[in-house]
């Protein structure tokens, strides 16, 4: 199973990265406030897994994301979508974050990501794979 962690500079993990046993899926785990500069780092990351072995989904988790993330929303939905997709991306669920912040920039993320990706919404991990396995 190959898994990502990337780190602030005071050492805390900001976002993880497990490629699914069998290439189901990639599993992305973002934690804590997010800039722009983190989400880009993340994104890139992601990028680079689907350069190195594609895989047609991500399970995207914001379950522990806190704060806002409106700018990295725009980013993700305009520069990294089409990335992903032109990598064979195909789906992608999005767990929504708890807080009414995570929930407003997913609306950003949302309006230039469906031009690329068939994306849906969901209250928890487990039903976000119960879609992406169904798929």
């Amino acid at each position: 199973m190959d898994r990502t962690e990337l780190r602030k500079t005071n050492g805390d993990v900001f976002f993880e990265a497990t490629r699914e046993a069998g290439n189901s899926y990639i599993l992305v785990n973002w934690v804590g406030l997010q800039s722009l500069e983190t989400i880009m780092m993340g994104a890139n990351q992601i990028l680079a897994m689907l350069r190195q072995c594609p895989a047609f989904a991500i399970l995207n988790s914001n379950k522990e994301l806190i704060g806002p993330w409106d700018e990295g929303a725009l980013f993700l939905g305009n520069t990294w979508a089409p990335k992903a997709r032109l990598l064979g991306v195909k789906n992608f669920a999005h767990v929504l974050a708890p807080g009414i912040y995570g929930k407003r920039a997913v609306q950003y993320f949302l309006q230039s990501a469906e031009k690329h990706l068939q994306v849906q919404t969901f209250e928890t991990d487990q039903e976000a794979a119960e879609w992406l396995l169904s798929a």
